[in-house]
């Protein structure tokens, strides 16, 4: 398992932009589409509420506080995007602009992280920032195993 928190976030930013990517395929069957909206929905579920755990001790230090209120905000907005989209009526054009609204959102989310965050975070938290991988990895599995995939959707299969 990678070391780095950076590397931790990354990967859940990836895996989200990916699934959000499938989203938008029109080839994509029914069952390809529920389970590329659930690995988002349990994916950015489970990533927000471990980074914001995981964080929160760094909340009150000067250097970090608008970066990690500006964190949190981008993961509300997410979580609204995607209650937008899950709201859909899959393949339709408010589908496809709501999918990509929310991948758009993750992607912009990941670049503020990756430049201004956890430069910052690193050197901020020297002497804690090796375990906040650890941390965040522990977390997420935890928030992951309290979620439960959605149920199947008859109005998937007719699509």
């Amino acid at each position: 398992m990678p070391s780095d928190l950076l590397t931790l976030v990354h990967r859940d930013h990836a895996d989200l932009q990916r699934e959000l990517t499938q989203l938008l395929d029109p080839d994509a069957t029914a069952l390809e589409l529920r389970t590329a909206l659930d690995g988002v929905r349990l994916g950015l579920t489970a990533h927000a509420e471990a980074e914001d755990i995981v964080l929160e001790p760094f909340i009150a230090n000067p250097m970090l506080t608008l970066l990690i209120t500006q964190a949190r905000a981008a993961h509300l907005s997410q979580e609204h995007a995607l209650v937008a989209l899950v709201t859909s009526r899959p393949r339709t054009d408010a589908w496809r602009e709501r999918a990509a609204h929310l991948r758009d959102l993750v992607v912009a989310h990941s670049r503020r992280q990756e430049t201004r965050l956890f430069p910052v975070l690193r050197g901020e938290a020297k002497e804690t920032y090796g375990a906040l991988a650890g941390q965040f990895a522990t977390e997420r599995m935890r928030q992951l195993s309290m979620l439960q995939p959605s149920a199947p959707m008859m109005s998937y299969s007719s699509i």
